[in-house]
């Protein structure tokens, strides 16, 4: 493993592009590092007056990327090989914390601090939002569309909600006390939603809502959270600068202690090969599953 250095403070967020080559991070310096997956180095620094930068999310053809800030979000497109600002939106009234496009590339979801998701209109770059959904779970950290990008998924401050592309009403809603959901990803099958809710790691059947307790642990067990998109490779980092993969949701799974500090944010690559993990430590670390 090698630890990749640029950051000045803590990184909050990691994503790759969706052939694998490139790993984008942000954290609380304001900038957007680009890294070479494969030669493990630097492609690009990427700054434009951000105080802090909280999510990041590729466009499924790698050539727009969405940004949350602490004062807007951002799209940046590539152009001849470097990263240029061709939209920016202050609809929201707090930090943009969480984004994700949909499978075609049409819609991006930007989730706030403002307990807020809204709904974009990528492809015609209308500055004003399609929809707002007033989530009810505050902050919204994590948002991810199911894979026929006819619903969405919030992990929040508060709890977990699943809302479809047409509704304002949630068709799942679970409110969770004293757990402050940081990720949520659907299953590779679809038929789940998984969430890393501190203490514990829950499946929600998106059949009959239910949520189960797949795995617990201690406070900060499971802060973040990634799946391979093929497979059942899950990855988890912690508050004690740990990182678990499992190949399989039983077990131990295997850890790694890469930090020191607490991990933020963890990503695997589309094949499942490459996992990376950042957090308090400034660190970026890439490696090989």
């Amino acid at each position: 493993m090698v630890a990749l250095h640029g950051h000045g403070e803590p990184v909050n967020h990691l994503v790759f592009t969706p052939d694998g080559r490139v790993l984008a991070s942000g954290g609380d310096d304001g900038c957007v590092w680009l890294w070479d997956v494969a030669n493990r180095c630097a492609l690009a620094r990427i700054s434009w007056g951000a105080k802090w930068v909280f999510a990041l999310a590729f466009s499924p053809d790698g050539k727009t990327l969405a940004v949350g800030t602490d004062a807007s979000l951002l799209l940046l497109r590539e152009e001849a090989g470097s990263w240029k600002p061709v939209q920016q939106s202050r609809e929201h009234q707090n930090w943009v914390t969480s984004l994700a496009f949909t499978r075609d590339g049409q819609l991006l979801a930007s989730g706030s601090a403002d307990g807020t998701v809204r709904l974009w209109d990528v492809a015609e770059r209308r500055k004003r939002s399609l929809k707002s959904i007033a989530a009810g779970l505050g902050t919204v950290r994590s948002l991810e569309f199911a894979h026929n990008d006819l619903a969405i998924a919030a992990g929040a401050a508060s709890g977990i909600g699943l809302w479809t592309a047409e509704d304002y009403e949630p068709i799942v809603f679970h409110r969770l006390p004293d757990a402050d959901v940081r990720s949520v990803a659907f299953t590779p099958d679809g038929q789940a939603l998984l969430a890393a809710a501190g203490r514990t790691l829950l499946l929600i059947d998106l059949h009959t809502h239910e949520a189960a307790e797949v795995m617990r642990g201690g406070p900060g067990t499971f802060r973040c959270l990634a799946l391979a998109r093929q497979g059942t490779r899950v990855l988890t980092g912690r508050d004690d600068g740990a990182v678990q993969v499992w190949d399989q949701l039983d077990g131990a799974g295997r850890t790694f202690q890469w930090h020191t500090g607490t991990v933020n944010c963890v990503a695997l690559s589309p094949d499942g090969v490459t996992a990376a993990s950042a957090g308090d430590d400034y660190c970026v670390c890439p490696w090989d599953v």
